[in-house]
């Protein structure tokens, strides 16, 4: 099933809109789009993983590092 393109102007807005770079939008869709084609589902834990990792990989995340160090 296509997906609707008022999803897609919805998806990159909101990345926009919280100044996130384009790729996270990217691979947002490009997991709706499997979602949509059934070739991955939210029943299967590892689809979930693989996708989110991708996307939070794509995130920019302000004061990440130095967060990271005060764990440490």
């Amino acid at each position: 099933m296509a997906i609707d393109k008022k999803i897609y102007e919805a998806v990159y807005e909101a990345v926009n809109n919280h100044n996130q770079p384009q790729k996270v939008a990217e691979r947002m869709m490009l997991w709706l789009a499997h979602l949509s084609d059934g070739s991955a589902t939210l029943s299967n834990p590892n689809d979930i993983k693989a996708s989110l990792e991708t996307i939070l990989d794509a995130l920019k995340v302000e004061g990440g590092q130095d967060e990271e160090e005060e764990l440490e």
